[in-house]
């Protein structure tokens, strides 16, 4: 029986795994975890700012606007001028960074389906309701 510092650590390692795994098949070998992560935020927030996804991320606005710098030189967003402030950009995906996104929502799904194939669905159930009771405390 594991405990739970164990427990997270294999968890983290072999999600990171998968990722990795995933990535190596594809074209986007290069991409960090916290890139892929950034591009499928940009996916859920459907084209925000970069003061939204600063916020979303918790990093500084320098250290998103360098990660977003380094998307956009790759070919993964690209950048569009607000329409009512001209201060203002709003990111957008291009084709290669919706790829990117869903890649990075597919390999969570196979983790998913992974640490829960040996369940019930009841057992299921109650571990979404633990987990999500574990998560509001760290967000």
């Amino acid at each position: 029986m594991y405990n739970i510092e164990e427990l997270i650590n294999i968890i983290l390692s072999k999600s990171e795994q998968i990722e990795e795994q995933a990535k190596q098949r594809t074209d986007l070998k290069n991409l960090t975890t916290k890139q892929l992560n950034c591009i499928e935020l940009i996916h859920s927030m459907e084209n925000p700012t970069l003061s939204e996804l600063t916020e979303k991320l918790k990093i500084t606005k320098a250290s998103t606007s360098v990660m977003l710098d380094r998307l956009e030189e790759h070919g993964f967003i690209h950048k569009v001028k607000s329409d009512n402030d001209r201060r203002s950009a709003h990111v957008h995906l291009t084709e290669k960074g919706d790829k990117a996104a869903h890649l990075h929502t597919d390999v969570h799904k196979q983790f998913a389906t992974l640490l829960t194939k040996e369940l019930t669905d009841s057992e299921r159930d109650i571990l979404i309701v633990l987990l999500n009771k574990a998560i509001r405390s760290i967000q």
